[in-house]
């Protein structure tokens, strides 16, 4: 979670399959041009090269993130950088919640889409969410590992607000 230009922006990474082919195909040329650096004595001009490359895909990869505009948006961000992903929030069903990731059920064709986030933006993305006049949905938490989690220290937070009011 990081705020930009008075947005704040909820950083996620792609489902676990994709993640791992990713960030494999992001390490490699740093590897490559490593190696081509040992079998020579001087830097070699494919070694920056592969090293560029190696910094355009990690920046790629860590430009995936949500925004909750104003109105009925919810900007999706991810590698295309030109074209985010506008949802109406009022169009998100369900949001299903586990420990590593979360994953929004839209009205359309049940159509499922799979977020993986770290414990506190996921936290602080679902206050806002929730919290949001536009969205109707329900949020579901599916993790079965509630001794070790924040799920249940959440669920105790958000009742006794609701007993407040």
């Amino acid at each position: 979670m990081i705020k930009i230009f008075g947005k704040i922006r909820y950083h996620w990474q792609p489902e676990l399959s994709w993640l791992l082919i990713y960030w494999s195909i992001t390490i490699t040329p740093i590897f490559i041009g490593l190696s081509l650096l040992f079998e020579r004595t001087k830097i070699p001009l494919s070694f920056f090269l592969l090293f560029l490359l190696f910094l355009i895909l990690l920046g790629l990869g860590l430009h995936r993130f949500f925004v909750i505009e104003e109105g009925d948006q919810l900007t999706i961000v991810s590698m295309d950088i030109f074209k985010p992903n506008n949802v109406k929030i009022s169009s998100i069903k369900k949001v299903e919640v586990t420990k590593l990731s979360i994953a929004l059920v839209f009205d359309d064709n049940k159509k499922r889409r799979i977020f993986y986030m770290r414990k506190w933006p996921k936290k602080y993305f679902l206050d806002a969410l929730a919290v949001h006049p536009s969205f109707r949905g329900e949020v579901e938490l599916v993790d079965n590992f509630v001794e070790l989690d924040y799920f249940e220290a959440y669920k105790q937070d958000k009742a006794s607000k609701l007993l407040e009011h």
